[in-house]
């Protein structure tokens, strides 16, 4: 059993495993990754209030799968998501930020580039 000292706590893996580590704080044993742990007793050294380590460890796990960040080059331009959210788009286009869904943005790029080879189409006829 491996033990550490965190914030003038004593932390202590449970069991034979370096997984899960235990601290008590008052009567309450808390345990979880060692990382989870630390935040609570981070917490509860800043409100004296007590969070399990398991709550940190979803918290956690729901931001890894929100940022599930995507970016793609659709005709020379970048469109971006940052938080994996269907209308979470963007695009730096023709130097002014635009957002909404992916298809919406791809329409209006294709809408602009096509309108742009008409106007130039016209400028060869004259």
């Amino acid at each position: 059993m491996a033990a550490a000292s965190y914030r003038g706590f004593t932390l202590k893996t449970a069991g034979n495993s370096t997984d899960v580590w235990q601290v008590q704080i008052k009567r309450h044993v808390l345990s979880g990754s060692l990382a989870a742990v630390k935040k609570s007793i981070d917490w509860f050294c800043d409100t004296a209030t007590l969070i399990d380590p398991k709550e940190f460890s979803a918290l956690e796990a729901s931001r890894q799968q929100a940022s599930k960040a995507s970016q793609e080059t659709f005709n020379g331009f970048t469109i971006k998501n940052d938080t994996g959210e269907a209308n979470g788009w963007y695009c730096m286009f023709n130097g002014k930020l635009i957002k909404g869904g992916k298809l919406a943005i791809q329409k209006h790029i294709e809408a602009y580039l096509v309108a742009k080879q008409k106007a130039e189409q016209q400028q060869i006829k004259k």
